[in-house]
């Protein structure tokens, strides 16, 4: 969206007149209530929204019940941010090869007062432009890229050869549109997946039909929700050169996510709320606000609760963003046996480590995570990463291995093996029984509800130690120190979390594990290559809170008050490289070195050099 579009004036008139979207249909005798009509705008919330939560399942008495939940939600609804304003005016671009088929479209929409602009992009010339009031505006191109979202389309065209905006052809008219109606055989949209807004139905024609009766709808003022909230202080973007986190640019299949000056931004009038961002985000710097993770617990937990009293082995959970056939109750498919349990998300990306860790403390068996055909390629890797952390956890508890799976899945059989047919079998546990669920407060973090489903999960476990080995790249573990570190403190400035810090004036490097997202910026900065990740995770609650001295040496004093101010090594470490630095070429040069602030600062204005300096 321009700058221009964002600032709107409420007082102009077009927030003050009546639109298409009003309650009189031009017919007294058709005059009713707009109750239970939904227009596109909000079925395309809905759609995103899903389900109500906890729908059609049994009331539950806990901590993510919805009486106890009442007062969380209103907690909540304060802190929502206030959602986005757009107005649409219907201006509508259609890009096609056929040009006789854009027209007829064209003149169907018109019929709808909607203003449209046809892009012919046959690559065949010449460029031909009608303008005038209730004629249409075309132009032959050679093909088109559009971007942006509703209500803000822009197009750039390539003509001879030559790009360059589409505005500089139609005029202002072109500066942006509201609509895209898109009939080439391959789009023009610069994502992988279509903004709201952005039509491209063919090759059905049924498609076609309907939405040109959409895009009718599609006219007037319309309210967006802010899907995601963004902590610009706890992201790591931009903290390295080497290591620079993009996690969340790269997973938004829609562009939506972009590094601006060195920081993250997130155009809100793009996002479509996938959750791919808040999915990948390693510090939880980017959170869900129209699905919170409470909210999606509360829909997790009940789902797996609601089931036949007689039916005592533990169910097998299958998690998919694929519509099934309907249910006989909620969460079973008329197809599977009772004992397996589907969950319907909208996006895939709700679901990370820390909900399917949180199934099993529920009291999941198996747990299966299946992307349908139409997921983006980069939400299904990070859902597939997300499989594998989980997985790592649940080999170091012990479980065996395939107890959280990943697969492809279709309309007609909700789990499959990879790409094939065969239908999802869960790994049996003999001699499992069913155990009281976990209950989890609300209101923590991604990386504090995995920690406490493992912890959870350990206490269930004949696991030994606390502490499981996971692989590199894992987003837990600690940190070691060698012996050739000068307590330099590089570390502790460098560190995006605070997991490395120092202990007040005293020589010591301190670390606590549950802040160190193993982003490796501490290994990089360190110059004496001291510094080493150790992925792992510790079902230990309290010891990865608690700060543990990871190198401490006696202080260094300094030679003319004896005030200690730093580390042996460090100085030692210093006075080393600078021998033969010209600047230190003078023995009381390289004393000073090895004073304290105050002394070295009086030391210097008293010596001769400032007196040469200063000209006496």
């Amino acid at each position: 969206m321009s700058e221009k579009k964002k600032s709107l004036n409420f007082h102009s008139p077009e927030f003050n007149r009546p639109d298409d979207l009003n309650d009189w249909s031009q017919n007294y005798r058709s005059f009713e209530s707009l109750d239970g009509v939904v227009t596109a705008d909000m079925r395309h919330q809905t759609e995103r929204l899903g389900n109500n939560i906890g729908e059609g399942v049994p009331a539950r008495k806990g901590p993510h019940s919805k009486a106890g939940a009442t007062e969380e939600k209103a907690e909540r609804a304060v802190a929502t941010p206030a959602p986005l304003i757009i107005i649409s005016r219907g201006r509508t671009l259609i890009i096609d090869k056929d040009r006789e088929r854009a027209i007829a479209c064209a003149k169907t929409l018109g019929e709808k007062k909607l203003t449209c602009s046809i892009l012919v992009t046959d690559g065949s010339g010449p460029d031909t432009i009608s303008r005038g009031p209730g004629r249409l505006s075309l132009l032959h191109a050679d093909g088109a890229s559009v971007r942006g979202a509703f209500g803000g389309f822009e197009a750039t065209v390539s003509v001879k050869g030559e790009r360059m905006p589409l505005a500089k052809h139609f005029g202002d008219e072109a500066a942006a549109f509201d609509l895209v109606l898109d009939l080439q055989s391959v789009n023009s949209f610069e994502g992988a997946c279509l903004p709201v807004g952005y039509y491209s139905p063919l090759p059905d024609r049924a498609a076609l039909d309907e939405a040109l009766a959409e895009m009718a709808e599609m006219r007037g003022r319309f309210e967006k929700p802010r899907f995601t909230d963004l902590q610009k202080a706890r992201c790591f973007h931009g903290r390295s050169r080497a290591r620079d986190c993009r996690r969340c640019v790269e997973v938004c299949p829609v562009g939506a996510v972009r590094s601006v000056d060195g920081a993250i931004s997130i155009d809100h009038y793009l996002c479509q709320g996938c959750g791919g961002c808040a999915l990948v985000c390693p510090a939880d710097a980017i959170t869900m606000t129209q699905l919170s993770r409470d909210e999606m617990l509360l829909r997790l937990e009940s789902l797996l609760q609601a089931r036949p009293e007689d039916v005592r082995s533990p169910p097998t959970l299958v998690i998919t963003d694929v519509r099934t056939p309907d249910h006989t109750q909620p969460g079973r498919n008329e197809m599977d046996d009772v004992n397996t349990v589907i969950l319907e998300v909208d996006h895939i990306a709700f679901v990370g480590a820390d909900m399917l860790l949180a199934a099993l403390a529920f009291g999941a068996e198996n747990i299966l995570v299946a992307c349908g055909p139409e997921t983006p390629r980069s939400i299904t890797t990070a859902v597939e990463r997300e499989v594998d952390t989980a997985s790592a956890i649940v080999r170091g508890l012990g479980m065996p291995e395939g107890t959280i799976r990943f697969a492809a899945a279709s309309s007609q059989n909700i789990a499959t093996e990879g790409d094939s047919d065969t239908p999802f079998h869960p790994i049996p546990q003999p001699g499992r029984v069913p155990l009281e669920p976990a209950m989890f407060p609300s209101g923590h973090d991604r990386r504090a509800l995995i920690r406490l489903a493992s912890r959870c999960l350990y206490d269930r476990s004949e696991v030994s130690g606390p502490r499981l080995n996971l692989p590199q790249g894992s987003p837990f573990g600690a940190v070691t120190v060698a012996g050739n570190c000068t307590l330099c403190m590089a570390c502790t400035g460098a560190c995006p979390s605070g997991a490395l810090s120092t202990n007040g004036d005293l020589p010591q490097l301190v670390f606590r594990e549950s802040l160190c997202h193993q982003c490796g910026i501490c290994e990089e900065i360190c110059p004496e290559k001291a510094l080493q990740l150790q992925p792992g995770l510790s079902c230990d609650l309290s010891a990865v809170e608690a700060p543990v001295v990871l190198r401490e040496v006696e202080p260094f004093r300094c030679v003319e008050c004896g005030v200690p101010f730093a580390a042996a090594a460090m100085i030692e470490r210093m006075t080393e490289k600078l021998k033969g630095h010209w600047m230190y070429t003078d023995e009381r040069q390289i004393r000073r070195l090895k004073m304290c602030r105050d002394c070295r600062t009086r030391d210097t204005l008293m010596s001769e050099d400032m007196k040469l300096w200063n000209g006496q």
